[in-house]
């Protein structure tokens, strides 16, 4: 941890420079993807609605509901938005948190070159993000599923999106590792007494963050906002060196 933070020390202004590219990241996101998401999610309440009406009469086949002719348009329409959805994700992802990343390996001396890292970057994220369609898609369907069983049974609990979103938590955890090195394996080529360590700093900060935010939240919600933003960047750029630098020497 004092090698990282010497690290950081050496190379503020470009450990300052991943911060605001990661901001931008964040703002260009809800720019573009905010008008889908509306659309989305509109779209799925009224196949919510509609599956309700149909599942009250025939409480079985939830999937193959969605394709009767009086849904099968707004599922359709559904399908075309969650992929523009994966597709703007992607490209805006690939770009600023590819640029982020690569500064994270100057920080830690790897040395690629923009051009060849962001290749590199765009193209194992096509594994993460068919792992994501992937989680999105089984997401939607348990969600509209579980919506439709609490109209149904008030006091229905939803294991199968507690299990997915475990899976969803190993994934992130897996493009966590690979994005230092390229390589997809990563994580599981890492030595527990280098990976844990990574993974225990990270729910400490989370944690400690979350309880920062609240305590202050309490007190003015605008510091809290303005505190909470700091602490997460700061945060996940000082976890994003500490992780390149301990699995560079084990992949």
């Amino acid at each position: 941890m004092k090698e990282t933070l010497k690290l950081i020390q050496k190379n503020f202004f470009l450990f300052i420079t991943a911060i605001i590219v990661d901001v931008t990241f964040f703002i260009a996101y809800g720019f573009f993807t905010a008008p889908i998401t509306n659309k989305i999610i509109e779209h799925a309440a009224l196949i919510t609605n509609k599956l309700s009406i149909i599942m009250a009469e025939q409480p079985t086949g939830i999937l193959k509901h969605l394709f009767d002719p009086e849904i099968q348009p707004i599922t359709i329409k559904l399908g075309l938005l969650i992929t523009l959805m994966f597709i703007v994700t992607y490209i805006i992802y690939c770009i600023f948190q590819g640029t982020s990343w690569w500064i994270t390996t100057l920080i830690t001396k790897k040395g690629y070159k923009y051009h060849k890292y962001l290749q590199g970057f765009a193209k194992i994220n096509l594994y993460w993000m068919l792992g994501y369609i992937i989680y999105k898609i089984l997401d939607v369907i348990i969600s509209v599923k579980f919506v439709v069983l609490q109209k149904i049974t008030e006091n229905a609990i939803n294991i199968e999106g507690k299990i997915l979103f475990a899976g969803l938590l190993l994934l992130g955890i897996t493009a966590l590792f690979s994005y230092p090195t390229l390589k997809a394996g990563t994580l599981y080529r890492t030595p527990l007494r280098k990976s844990l360590p990574i993974l225990f700093i990270s729910a400490i900060a989370y944690i400690a963050i979350q309880f920062i935010i609240q305590y202050l939240g309490k007190i003015n919600i605008h510091a809290a906002l303005i505190t909470g933003a700091i602490l997460i960047f700061t945060a996940a750029n000082y976890i994003k060196i500490y992780t390149a630098k301990n699995v560079h020497a084990h992949t």
